[in-house]
């Protein structure tokens, strides 16, 4: 019974992923379809090992199915656990196929905000959060980031399209999704009042986590249940020191889960929106400048190892639209120079990607990187050469998507068991 009344959840997440979906044009629905072609083949061809977090996720909202309580645990949280513990009495596959709904959520809500922002390939948007290596992989697996992507996302379009429930409703989501959630509903709840000053949805913004206080509370007969069930209580610690600023785990996020040529187009965004250049994306500049200054003043684990590359997940949309304004600028104010630039460095940047990844399992040997990038720059020189009929849009972005299907299936969804332990990829946060 448990099982039937949490499958509303998701079959409610594939409802709002079609809804968002009919009011997208031709081009953003085709890659809609392609990303849930690409997500299913991933889901059913990622090995099934009992290794890292989306395993350790997967037993515990197994748990939740016979003791609702688990429910509301502070590790997994019910932002994540409503969405998951229902398909996960059908087993890993059923909760990773489950997953995919919350994905196109993500993907159909960027789109429609970059449509909403005046970004005129809305499309592009969505690709370029597809093309986000650890998102890609959490949207076949079971982990909290991507439900919070999700959320942000709605939160994003909400904001974009002047409907501040809309904004609201997303807050009060990620809110009880992941731990920085109810920071950012706050300054979220905050923006909403400079912006519209109307406390209706403010207030709605931070009703959900309210909620889950309240209802731990009676569960567990303890008004401080939070803290004492918090199982980073110990492992969390705050380090002031401005050195941090330039040696700062967000950028090696950065690397790890975005590439380099989508990270330098993120950065290049977000320069763009800072200097005015790009005035109506800068407010996705503050989710960015949060998960920044939590990237790099929280120490996270006994021995500050624990901070992973995935965290960006979290902030997903927000990267992939900043990424769109500077792409659209470039081909627009560089139309002879900047395509080739992008298809070469994006067919590196696949090269090398590919080449690491297998590595990780010691599957190639030396000279494999130096023939990928040979290949990788003879496909980028075809894609120019055909640029009447494949524009440098369409070009740059498959050539992004082509590591998705060239790395081992598995190992950016952190399912494989022959990762190395210490793989920062894929380093175990599992709480005591």
């Amino acid at each position: 019974m448990t099982a039937v009344l949490l499958l509303s959840f998701p079959v409610g997440t594939a409802a709002l992923a079609l809804a968002l979906a009919r009011r997208l044009a031709g081009a953003e629905r085709a890659l809609l379809a392609l990303a849930a072609l690409l997500l299913v083949a991933s889901a059913l061809a990622s090995p099934v090992a009992p290794v890292h977090d989306p395993w350790t996720h997967y037993l515990h909202l197994r748990a939740a199915l016979s003791d609702p309580a688990r429910l509301l645990d502070p590790w997994d949280r019910p932002g994540f656990t409503l969405l998951s513990a229902g398909p996960a009495a059908f087993g890993i596959r059923a909760a990773r196929l489950a997953a995919i709904a919350t994905a196109l959520v993500a993907l159909a809500a960027t789109a429609r905000a970059a449509a909403a922002l005046g970004l005129g390939r809305p499309w592009l948007a969505a690709a370029l959060l597809l093309a986000q290596y650890d998102f890609f992989g959490e949207a076949s697996s079971t982990m909290t980031e991507l439900p919070f992507a999700a959320a942000l996302a709605i939160a994003v379009l909400g904001w974009a399209e002047d409907r501040p429930w809309v904004v609201a409703a997303g807050l009060g989501w990620l809110a009880i999704t992941r731990p920085e959630g109810p920071a950012f509903a706050a300054l979220g709840a905050l923006a909403i009042l400079l912006r519209w000053r109307r406390a209706g949805p403010a207030l709605a913004a931070g009703l959900p986590f309210a909620l889950w206080i309240a209802t731990g509370a009676v569960v567990f007969g303890d008004a401080r249940w939070l803290a004492t069930h918090n199982p980073y209580r110990t492992l969390v610690t705050v380090r002031l020191d401005a050195a941090e600023l330039g040696r700062s785990y967000f950028f090696e996020a950065l690397r790890l889960s975005q590439g380099p040529a989508l990270a330098l187009l993120e950065i290049a965004g977000a320069l763009l929106a800072a200097v005015g250049l790009a005035r109506r994306l800068r407010f996705l500049l503050a989710p960015v400048l949060a998960s920044f200054l939590l990237l790099t003043f929280l120490r996270i684990g006994a021995t500050d190892a624990w901070r992973e590359s995935r965290y960006l997940v979290a902030i997903g949309p927000a990267l992939a639209l900043l990424a769109t304004a500077s792409l659209e600028r470039a081909l627009a104010a560089r139309p002879r120079l900047a395509p080739p630039l992008l298809l070469a460095a994006s067919a590196l940047a696949a090269a090398w990607t590919t080449c690491w990844h297998w590595g990780q399992i010691g599957a190639w040997r030396g000279g494999l990187l130096e023939t990928l990038a040979s290949a990788g720059l003879a496909l980028a020189a075809l894609l120019w050469l055909v640029r009447r009929r494949v524009s440098p849009a369409v070009a740059t972005c498959a050539l992004l998507l082509l590591p998705l299907v060239a790395v081992p299936p598995g190992i950016l969804s952190r399912h494989r068991a022959d990762v190395p332990p210490g793989d920062p990829t894929t380093r175990s946060a599992e709480p005591p």
